[in-house]
């Protein structure tokens, strides 16, 4: 909050506050807290927010909720502001500093809110301005320019500049409203600040799930990187059984004690097989055996291994297109739900937060009376694949690329028209990560060639049939 803005808060708090007594003390959902307040058979509702990135005091219009074990700030200004009432509230040295003041029973209270700087701090003092309470404590230290502590005289803030800086509030004309004890300023700021801060937990949401993906996919890409190396190594098994095999061949030209046996190989050319010089040359050859065994048994399990890694890095391309297409929270949330689901990020609070948004996995749309159906995530294109879909419905998706599984729904088994083919082409062209080309291939096949493998990662599926053709990404 700008020094502008604050003033005209503040101004029309000064004109309905003094005299509301305070009935409670509620923390918020964040760092800041409520303050409930009655007049005159009103309640009002005082928020005060020391949330650095947005500092922040106004008139909210819905009354809080409580949302567990409070702090000790804030059981500190229960027990010393529940009940009192409030005298006044202005603006301290022309500053972005707001001071209130309470008494109960002869005792006078100042409840001090600094929204200078990243600072941002609440007080509770005494008449005499000995520090009561502190939100954030500063003890003395060698960057600390001023010790808050409980039991230390307030000092105010250094006073700073505000010349050239006004918040996007502040430069937006405000709603104005006649009539005694409106408070249209408090209310635009209201507002305002619940939406920005709304877009600031989509931001940070966005950007939290971003780094988690990211951290993934480099895990998932050295995992594999490193399954790929240990296939390379095993599938040198037969080599190992071409050795055994030339032993037994040539067991009568190998002497017990020897630690080399160069023999003529199967294509003619010389080969040269180490020896155990302690083995026949029928023991040295069962060893042979023995170890190309086992790296075939070993290989087997790194194929599947390495299968499951190529599925896992398709699954982290496409909820990479997911996050990039992601057009607001209950989109971010089905993202975080798949990356919970999948382990790639924790939720050991097991919140809402973490699960799938109420809103259709996908979205449809009409076209020359045929209804297409588009994934919206890797979980809605499962959605439409595993769950909507009929064997005769057609299936669309970009070749080779993540993007969204396309549905033209077709309940009276005809012919898809050619212009609703090439729609629903250009509708998975477009829902691709080759959004940005002129043209895309697109893979299509009727839905009952389309199979999801068992234990495959969202979105992950084979086709027993496919046909390709080229589209023209376009949107709805």
């Amino acid at each position: 909050m700008d020094l502008d803005l604050l003033t005209q808060v503040v101004d029309e708090l000064a004109a309905v506050l003094p005299g509301a007594r305070v009935d409670r003390v509620v923390p918020g959902k964040d760092i800041g807290l409520y303050l409930v307040l009655h007049k005159r058979n009103k309640n009002l509702v005082l928020l005060l927010s020391p949330d650095r990135s947005l500092p922040r005091i106004h008139l909210v219009a819905r009354r809080p909720s409580g949302i567990g074990a409070p702090a000790g700030f804030v059981l500190s200004l229960r027990k010393h502001l529940t009940g009192s009432r409030l005298q006044h509230i202005g603006i301290v040295d022309n500053d972005r500093v707001v001071e209130m003041g309470f008494s109960r029973d002869g005792i006078t209270y100042a409840l001090i809110f600094e929204l200078t700087g990243s600072g941002a701090n609440l007080l509770l003092t005494d008449g005499a301005r000995t520090i009561l309470s502190v939100h954030r404590p500063a003890p003395p230290g060698d960057r600390v320019r001023r010790t808050l502590l409980p039991g230390l005289a307030y000092s105010p803030p250094e006073r700073t500049l505000h010349a050239g800086f006004r918040s996007g509030l502040a430069r937006r004309e405000m709603p104005r409203q006649g009539g005694e004890g409106s408070t249209p300023v408090n209310s635009a700021a209201e507002a305002w600040y619940e939406r920005t801060a709304a877009e600031q937990a989509v931001s940070s949401l966005r950007r939290q799930l971003a780094s988690a993906v990211r951290k993934a996919s480099a895990r998932t890409e050295r995992r594999r990187a490193a399954v790929a190396l240990d296939i390379a190594a095993a599938e040198q098994g037969e080599d190992l059984r071409a050795a055994g095999e030339l032993l037994l061949a040539n067991k009568h030209r190998i002497e017990k004690g020897q630690e080399h046996a160069e023999l003529p190989g199967f294509d003619g050319k010389a080969v040269t097989i180490t020896l155990d010089p302690s083995r026949s040359p029928v023991e040295n050859a069962e060893r042979y055996f023995r170890r190309y065994k086992k790296a075939k048994a070993g290989l087997a399990i790194l194929r599947e291994r390495h299968a499951e890694t190529l599925g896992e890095v398709a699954f982290l391309d496409a909820v990479q297109e997911d996050l990039m297409a992601a057009s607001g929270r209950e989109d971010l949330l089905a993202v975080r739900s798949q990356l919970i689901q999948r382990g790639y990020i924790s939720d050991p609070a097991g919140k809402a937060a973490g699960r799938v948004a109420a809103a259709p996995p996908y979205r449809a749309i009409e076209h020359e009376g045929w209804k297409i159906v588009v994934g919206k995530s890797a979980a809605g294109n499962d959605h439409i694949t595993t769950k909507l879909a009929r064997p005769d419905d057609l299936w669309l998706h970009a070749e080779g690329m993540p993007g969204s599984h396309v549905l033209v729904r077709n309940p009276g088994k005809r012919d898809v028209p050619e212009s609703v083919l090439r729609k629903a082409a250009s509708l998975a062209a477009y829902y691709s990560k080759g959004r940005n080309s002129s043209k895309v291939a697109v893979a299509y096949t009727s839905a009952k060639f389309v199979k999801k493998p068992r234990g495959a990662a969202p979105g992950t599926v084979t086709l027993a049939e496919r046909r390709t053709l080229m589209a023209v990404p376009a949107p709805d």
